[in-house]
């Protein structure tokens, strides 16, 4: 009778050891998906029913948008009078910021105006907005020739400057999305990163020429890229995803949804300055793929 009293509870507790050690993994999160918008100087995007729109029928998570310093200098008749309106509309309605930082093409005063001016704003957006600003993208394609960075070591050292005055600020930091799968730039940057000891909570990507169904390939060779040789390998953050048919952009969410922290869809409205093609807002269709994506994304979770 000893001996049964001991083996049963034994046997019972191996097996729900098996049971248990044998249940599937929970599925990965599900990414926060965000809408490219114009500079926070474009007052007249950041109203109430564009906002209500973007959480409520497109259930956003975030905004991602910038600032430029030359144009605070020519409009703004008071500093950081439409800024400090645009980032209030913004996070008053319940969506987070991610902030792509200007460049040296941004500030006629030259690289230490510009450096303050970055300063500035973190300081100023976590004094009045704290906790909106999620994420900051430190420059924009840097890795092409037209945003005046002459190579990737000079990005380095903007970068070096830049990213910690965000990161003192409790903000994720991410490295500038490189206009396709540039994976020879990304390696060389994570090399100087590491070296300089710089704050990097991840890689920007922007999948551009790359099929929908093939990018989340594409993304995992780039966070091959992004380790630098090492054996950890870094979140890659796909910042900017522009797709100009439906059934494409469907594709391409539900493929990076789960393999991304974040999906930022180029654009919420088309600018005059960008193909007019990529905004959500202007094509019904694409409004229904976005929705329909995530309400796939969502079932598969919920099943899972």
């Amino acid at each position: 009778m000893g001996l049964a009293l001991v083996t049963i509870p034994a046997l019972f507790f191996f097996a729900l050891s098996l049971t248990v050690s044998a249940a599937p993994p929970s599925p990965p999160p599900i990414a926060k998906i965000g809408f490219a918008f114009p500079p926070l100087e474009h007052l007249k995007y950041y109203n109430k029913a564009t906002f209500t729109d973007l959480r409520d029928g497109l259930h956003a998570d975030f905004i991602r948008t910038g600032w430029i310093p030359t144009w605070m200098m020519k409009y703004d008749k008071v500093p950081w009078r439409l800024e400090d309106r645009a980032m209030h509309r913004a996070c008053h309605a319940g969506l987070k910021v991610m902030i792509i930082t200007p460049n040296f093409k941004d500030d006629v005063k030259g690289e230490e105006h510009l450096y303050g001016n970055i300063e500035e704003f973190f300081a100023r957006y976590d004094a009045r907005e704290h906790g909106c600003i999620a994420w900051a993208e430190i420059a924009n394609e840097a890795d092409l020739p037209r945003n005046q960075f002459a190579d990737v070591d000079a990005y380095a050292r903007y970068y070096e400057r830049v990213a910690p005055i965000a990161a003192k600020y409790g903000i994720t930091v991410i490295t500038t999305g490189t206009s396709g799968k540039d994976t020879p730039w990304t390696y060389r940057l994570a090399q100087l990163l590491h070296a300089a000891q710089a704050p990097v909570d991840g890689f920007g990507f922007h999948p551009y020429g790359i099929a929908p169904n093939a990018m989340r390939a594409a993304l995992g060779e780039m966070r091959q890229a992004a380790s630098g040789g090492a054996k950890q390998l870094p979140e890659v953050y796909v910042t900017e995803l522009g797709v100009k048919d439906p059934d494409g952009l469907y594709d391409a969410i539900v493929n990076l949804a789960q393999a991304t922290p974040v999906l930022t869809i180029f654009e919420y409205v088309g600018q005059r300055d960008e193909d007019r093609a990529y905004g959500v807002k202007d094509d019904p269709r694409l409004y229904r793929a976005v929705q329909r994506a995530l309400q796939h994304l969502a079932s598969v979770t919920y099943n899972s």
